[in-house]
Protein backbone atom coordinates (compact mmCIF):
# COMPACT_ATOMS: atom_id res chain seq x y z
CA UNK A 1 0.00 0.00 0.00
CA UNK A 2 1.29 3.44 -0.91
CA UNK A 3 0.01 6.42 1.06
CA UNK A 4 0.08 9.93 -0.39
CA UNK A 5 -0.45 12.47 2.39
CA UNK A 6 -1.65 15.78 0.97
CA UNK A 7 -1.13 18.58 3.48
CA UNK A 8 -1.59 21.12 0.70
CA UNK A 9 -4.31 23.59 -0.29
CA UNK A 10 -7.37 21.75 -1.69
CA UNK A 11 -7.03 23.24 -5.18
CA UNK A 12 -3.87 21.12 -5.58
CA UNK A 13 -5.48 17.72 -4.80
CA UNK A 14 -6.66 16.99 -8.34
CA UNK A 15 -3.49 18.30 -9.94
CA UNK A 16 -1.36 16.06 -7.71
CA UNK A 17 -3.54 12.98 -8.35
CA UNK A 18 -3.38 13.58 -12.10
CA UNK A 19 0.40 14.06 -12.01
CA UNK A 20 0.90 10.85 -10.01
CA UNK A 21 -1.14 8.92 -12.59
CA UNK A 22 0.66 10.52 -15.54
CA UNK A 23 4.04 9.85 -13.92
CA UNK A 24 3.21 6.15 -13.50
CA UNK A 25 3.17 6.39 -9.73
CA UNK A 26 -0.35 5.00 -9.23
CA UNK A 27 -0.41 1.30 -8.40
CA UNK A 28 -2.05 -1.06 -10.84
CA UNK A 29 -3.61 -3.04 -8.00
CA UNK A 30 -5.61 -0.12 -6.58
CA UNK A 31 -3.77 -0.18 -3.27
CA UNK A 32 -3.00 3.54 -3.16
CA UNK A 33 -4.39 5.66 -0.37
CA UNK A 34 -4.78 9.43 -0.54
CA UNK A 35 -4.98 11.32 2.74
CA UNK A 36 -6.58 14.70 2.15
CA UNK A 37 -6.20 17.23 4.94
CA UNK A 38 -8.99 19.69 5.62
CA UNK A 39 -10.24 22.19 4.65
CA UNK A 40 -12.09 20.36 1.94
CA UNK A 41 -13.25 23.34 -0.08
CA UNK A 42 -14.26 26.79 1.07
CA UNK A 43 -18.02 26.20 1.25
CA UNK A 44 -20.63 23.56 0.30
CA UNK A 45 -20.44 24.43 -3.40
CA UNK A 46 -16.64 24.24 -3.64
CA UNK A 47 -16.66 21.04 -1.57
CA UNK A 48 -19.15 19.41 -3.96
CA UNK A 49 -17.10 20.55 -6.94
CA UNK A 50 -13.91 19.14 -5.41
CA UNK A 51 -15.67 15.84 -4.64
CA UNK A 52 -16.85 15.53 -8.27
CA UNK A 53 -13.37 16.27 -9.57
CA UNK A 54 -11.71 13.78 -7.23
CA UNK A 55 -14.33 11.11 -8.01
CA UNK A 56 -13.05 11.12 -11.58
CA UNK A 57 -9.51 10.45 -10.32
CA UNK A 58 -9.90 8.32 -7.16
CA UNK A 59 -12.17 5.58 -5.90
CA UNK A 60 -13.93 6.48 -2.67
CA UNK A 61 -12.14 3.69 -0.79
CA UNK A 62 -8.80 5.30 -1.73
CA UNK A 63 -9.61 8.73 -0.28
CA UNK A 64 -9.32 9.59 3.41
CA UNK A 65 -10.46 13.07 4.40
CA UNK A 66 -8.95 13.96 7.74
CA UNK A 67 -8.65 16.72 10.27
CA UNK A 68 -5.04 16.65 11.49
CA UNK A 69 -6.18 18.20 14.78
CA UNK A 70 -7.71 14.84 15.74
CA UNK A 71 -4.19 13.40 15.79
CA UNK A 72 -3.12 15.58 18.71
CA UNK A 73 -2.46 13.46 21.79
CA UNK A 74 -4.86 15.40 24.02
CA UNK A 75 -7.69 15.06 21.49
CA UNK A 76 -7.00 11.36 20.96
CA UNK A 77 -7.21 10.81 24.71
CA UNK A 78 -10.75 12.22 24.96
CA UNK A 79 -12.27 8.84 24.01
CA UNK A 80 -10.16 7.01 26.59
CA UNK A 81 -10.95 9.60 29.26
CA UNK A 82 -14.66 9.42 28.47
CA UNK A 83 -15.32 5.75 27.94
CA UNK A 84 -12.43 3.97 29.61
CA UNK A 85 -12.72 5.71 32.95
CA UNK A 86 -15.42 4.49 35.34
CA UNK A 87 -15.21 7.71 37.37
CA UNK A 88 -16.41 9.84 34.45
CA UNK A 89 -18.71 7.35 32.75
CA UNK A 90 -21.56 7.76 35.24
CA UNK A 91 -21.52 11.55 35.43
CA UNK A 92 -20.48 12.62 31.92
CA UNK A 93 -24.00 13.16 30.62
CA UNK A 94 -26.47 15.96 29.98
CA UNK A 95 -28.10 15.22 33.36
CA UNK A 96 -24.96 16.29 35.23
CA UNK A 97 -23.10 18.63 32.88
CA UNK A 98 -24.52 22.15 32.66
CA UNK A 99 -22.34 23.41 29.82
CA UNK A 100 -19.10 22.76 27.99
CA UNK A 101 -16.65 25.47 26.99
CA UNK A 102 -13.96 24.66 24.46
CA UNK A 103 -11.14 27.17 24.24
CA UNK A 104 -8.47 27.05 21.59
CA UNK A 105 -5.67 29.39 22.53
CA UNK A 106 -2.54 29.51 20.41
CA UNK A 107 0.52 31.66 20.84
CA UNK A 108 1.70 31.38 17.23
CA UNK A 109 0.98 33.74 14.40
CA UNK A 110 0.50 32.85 10.74
CA UNK A 111 4.26 32.59 10.14
CA UNK A 112 4.00 33.03 6.39
CA UNK A 113 0.73 31.08 6.08
CA UNK A 114 -1.40 34.21 6.15
CA UNK A 115 -2.22 33.96 2.46
CA UNK A 116 -3.80 30.58 3.10
CA UNK A 117 -5.42 31.59 6.38
CA UNK A 118 -6.81 34.81 4.92
CA UNK A 119 -8.88 32.78 2.45
CA UNK A 120 -10.56 30.82 5.27
CA UNK A 121 -10.44 32.70 8.56
CA UNK A 122 -10.71 31.33 12.08
CA UNK A 123 -14.31 30.12 11.75
CA UNK A 124 -13.72 28.00 8.65
CA UNK A 125 -10.19 26.93 9.55
CA UNK A 126 -10.61 26.15 13.25
CA UNK A 127 -14.15 26.48 14.60
CA UNK A 128 -16.17 24.47 12.07
CA UNK A 129 -13.45 21.85 11.74
CA UNK A 130 -11.16 21.28 14.73
CA UNK A 131 -13.45 22.56 17.45
CA UNK A 132 -16.61 20.98 16.02
CA UNK A 133 -14.78 17.63 16.00
CA UNK A 134 -13.72 18.16 19.60
CA UNK A 135 -17.27 19.15 20.58
CA UNK A 136 -18.58 15.97 18.96
CA UNK A 137 -16.09 13.82 20.89
CA UNK A 138 -17.00 15.47 24.18
CA UNK A 139 -20.78 15.40 23.61
CA UNK A 140 -21.35 12.07 21.87
CA UNK A 141 -22.82 8.97 23.48
CA UNK A 142 -20.65 5.89 23.83
CA UNK A 143 -20.33 4.22 20.40
CA UNK A 144 -20.98 0.50 19.91
CA UNK A 145 -17.27 0.12 19.23
CA UNK A 146 -14.27 2.31 18.45
CA UNK A 147 -14.54 1.44 14.76
CA UNK A 148 -14.63 4.51 12.53
CA UNK A 149 -18.26 4.06 11.41
CA UNK A 150 -19.55 3.66 14.97
CA UNK A 151 -17.63 6.69 16.26
CA UNK A 152 -18.70 8.78 13.24
CA UNK A 153 -22.36 7.80 13.77
CA UNK A 154 -22.31 9.02 17.39
CA UNK A 155 -20.44 12.21 16.49
CA UNK A 156 -23.03 13.04 13.84
CA UNK A 157 -25.86 12.40 16.32
CA UNK A 158 -24.22 14.75 18.82
CA UNK A 159 -23.71 17.51 16.25
CA UNK A 160 -27.28 17.22 14.99
CA UNK A 161 -28.50 17.73 18.55
CA UNK A 162 -26.63 21.04 18.86
CA UNK A 163 -28.53 24.29 18.60
CA UNK A 164 -27.63 26.28 15.49
CA UNK A 165 -25.70 29.41 16.35
CA UNK A 166 -27.30 32.76 15.74
CA UNK A 167 -24.78 35.20 14.24
CA UNK A 168 -25.92 37.79 16.83
CA UNK A 169 -24.47 35.53 19.54
CA UNK A 170 -21.01 35.36 17.95
CA UNK A 171 -18.18 37.83 18.46
CA UNK A 172 -15.61 38.03 15.68
CA UNK A 173 -12.52 40.15 15.42
CA UNK A 174 -9.01 40.46 14.09
CA UNK A 175 -5.85 40.58 16.14
CA UNK A 176 -3.64 43.65 15.79
CA UNK A 177 -0.78 43.08 13.38
CA UNK A 178 -2.44 40.22 11.49
CA UNK A 179 -2.25 42.01 8.13
CA UNK A 180 1.49 42.68 8.68
CA UNK A 181 2.23 39.05 7.74
CA UNK A 182 4.19 39.19 4.47
CA UNK A 183 2.05 36.46 2.84
CA UNK A 184 -1.16 38.52 3.17
CA UNK A 185 -1.53 40.59 0.02
CA UNK A 186 -4.72 42.43 0.98
CA UNK A 187 -3.52 44.68 3.79
CA UNK A 188 -7.12 45.87 4.37
CA UNK A 189 -8.33 42.32 5.01
CA UNK A 190 -11.33 41.84 7.27
CA UNK A 191 -10.74 38.13 7.81
CA UNK A 192 -11.53 37.15 11.39
CA UNK A 193 -8.72 35.76 13.52
CA UNK A 194 -10.79 35.58 16.74
CA UNK A 195 -14.26 34.20 17.39
CA UNK A 196 -16.26 33.53 20.53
Amino acid sequence: VRVYYMAVPPFLYSRICRSLAQGGLRSETGRDRFVLEKPFGRDAQSCASLCRELASLLREDEAYRIDHYLGKELVMNVLVLRFGNAIFEAVWSRRFVERVEICCLEEVDCKGRGGYFDAYGIIRDVTQNHLAQLLALVAMEQPLSLKADDVRREKVRALRACKVLDSRDVIRGQYDGYADDSSITNKKTTTETFAA
